[in-house]
């Protein structure tokens, strides 16, 4: 087993892709998470009153859900590095009525602006693989930063491992290799569950699912170790 092929692309080049697609993502891929994010949200275990990160907000489709976990006495905080994405994630929590318990920031994950130790849970879907080994490893040593000493997170990603001959994953692979301009997405399945571990975390949860049957994706639980 070894770290997957590093893309020549930056993830500022990353950024910038969902930045532009934004709306299309809000629309079409955001929906198709909704199993797995509310599997997760569940097994998290959220209880009212407690403060919660979530690293890569996207359009904001879990950060209403985890605004009703916590409760009037709890608050959400949503980062992302794409504007849009955030506009998106304000917009939403406004609809839903829930800016009492959100705060929205642009940043960057590998440089998390989140005072240390201030955290009870970290949430990260669909977006640890957006980034480099490397990268991958210093985004989980600030989610580590944040955290208290008893706090939880939640990764929903595509785990490399155990599925390097899914049939999906070697189509994926193809395409990212082959197809002009789609590595600009920065989306690969990536071995979540050891630089977890490797990043100080002990994973109490597992569970591996196939989103629309066809896109495995996998939930990991874990707390500090």
């Amino acid at each position: 087993m070894t770290d997957i092929p590093v893309s020549a692309v930056s993830n500022e080049t990353v950024v910038a892709t969902y930045d532009w697609l934004a709306k299309a993502y809000d629309w079409f891929i955001a929906p198709m998470q909704t199993g797995t994010r509310k599997r997760a949200l569940n097994l998290l275990a959220i209880e009212s009153g407690e403060q919660i990160l979530e690293v890569g907000c996207g359009p904001g489709h879990a950060l209403t859900a985890l605004a009703r976990h916590v409760g009037p006495t709890g608050h959400v905080i949503g980062l992302d590095a794409a504007p849009r994405m955030v506009d998106r994630a304000r917009h939403r929590s406004k609809r839903k009525g829930m800016t009492n318990r959100i705060d929205l920031l642009l940043g960057d994950a590998r440089s998390l602006p989140i005072r240390e130790g201030t955290t009870d849970v970290a949430f990260i879907e669909d977006t640890l693989e957006l980034f480099s080994p490397g990268e991958m490893r210093t985004v989980i040593s600030e989610i580590r930063q944040v955290l208290e000493p008893d706090g939880r997170l939640g990764v929903v990603t595509m785990e490399r491992a155990a599925s390097e001959n899914d049939p999906f994953v070697q189509t994926y692979d193809w395409i990212f290799d082959h197809v002009p301009g789609y590595e600009r997405v920065g989306c690969r399945p990536v071995y979540a569950r050891r630089a977890l571990e490797e990043g100080g975390f002990e994973i109490e949860r597992q569970e591996r699912h196939r989103r629309w049957g066809v896109w495995p994706a996998e939930i990991l639980i874990g707390k500090l170790a």
